[in-house]
């Protein structure tokens, strides 16, 4: 004989728009703080970057290796 609890049963605790909505407000504010980032890295002096292991780009090298 099986048992069956409803105490864990998974019930939505917003509206389909509401978790809509909160879904949209989680990626715009991640969106926002990666654009954030992506600022204060450009900000930042070659040198530094090179420090921090920032990997460098070349545009040259990039167009040999991909053929």
């Amino acid at each position: 004989m099986a048992f069956f609890s409803l105490e864990h049963t998974h019930k939505p605790r917003h509206s389909s728009f509401a978790s809509t909505l909160a879904g949209l407000r989680t990626r715009a504010v991640a969106s926002w703080q990666r654009h954030r980032a992506e600022r204060a890295l450009e900000s930042l002096s070659y040198d530094t970057l090179k420090d921090i292991g920032f990997p460098s780009v070349d545009k040259a090298n990039d167009d040999k290796t991909a053929r």
